[in-house]
């Protein structure tokens, strides 16, 4: 993972990340079938969300989660069960045989990562013969308010940079496939996975605007730091989400890439 994670570490950003994984759940787990798996390895688990999701859902799948972040491994460990694996260590050096897992998943985990395609390698030397990788990644350029809202967009632009100095990539979705051919995947298929859509679920439209603001204010500290934006900016942000409560005519939309592919 790159050394700038743009949301910090705080008590805060990991209770954000579970709130993110219930409002995300229904685009996160569209499409997935487990029945069958025995064995699923979430690479960059972070504090298990995903995981806590996933145990719910399909409670007879052994599950095992790795991070090299020994902060967000404790908070997983402190919400989920133990039968749960947890192991801190390097992306690129999973510490597993071939072929120990029936599927292996990122979850918004490669846009953090300087180079995908070591990750990619390990993911696709430990998946077992007639299983997958699947990854879901951002694509920030699908990020969209129509019309436009000048402080949401002008924030979201300076959030990107920050990113990507950091040796993040906040528009890596689109670039999956070409990573994972370079991993030496085959069968490898992506799509366009719609996450937030206002004006398909015009029903969810708090329930996102509430998401969106808490993602982009996650990031106003290393903003500040960086020097890309000051505390008035950040006000500035959280006034323009409050009044788009009150304009049912702006729609919005953030899409993201779904990847499979085989060894």
């Amino acid at each position: 993972m790159s050394e700038g994670y743009i949301h910090g570490f705080s008590s805060e950003e990991r209770d954000r990340l579970v709130e993110q994984a219930r409002v995300l759940a229904p685009g996160v787990f569209d499409g997935w079938d487990l029945s069958g798996v025995r064995s699923l390895l979430e690479i960059g688990c972070g504090v298990g969300a995903e995981l806590e999701i996933v145990a719910e859902r399909w409670p007879g799948v052994r599950l095992v989660g790795i991070d090299r972040a020994a902060s967000s491994l404790e908070a997983a460990r402190e919400r989920l069960p133990g039968s749960i694996g947890l192991v801190r260590c390097d992306a690129a050096a999973l510490p597993f045989r071939a072929g120990s897992f029936d599927r292996v998943v990122t979850i918004w985990m490669l846009e953090h990562v300087v180079d995908p395609v070591p990750v990619l390698r390990e993911a696709l030397r430990v998946v077992a013969p007639g299983g997958f990788v699947e990854c879901l990644e951002v694509d920030n350029a699908s990020f969209r308010f129509d019309p436009p809202i000048p402080a949401i967009s002008d924030w979201f632009e300076r959030f990107n940079r920050v990113q990507q100095k950091g040796g993040g990539d906040p528009f890596v979705g689109p670039r999956l496939a070409a990573c994972a051919d370079r991993a030496g995947a085959r069968r490898v298929e992506a799509k366009v996975a719609r996450m937030i859509d206002s004006r398909a679920q015009p029903g969810q439209r708090a329930t996102w605007i509430a998401y969106l603001e808490s993602l982009l204010l996650s990031g106003a500290d290393t903003l500040v730091r960086a020097g890309e934006a000051t505390r008035r900016d950040a006000d500035d942000l959280a006034a323009a989400f409050r009044e788009l409560h009150s304009r049912p005519e702006v729609e919005f939309r953030y899409l993201a890439t779904r990847m499979r592919c085989a060894p």
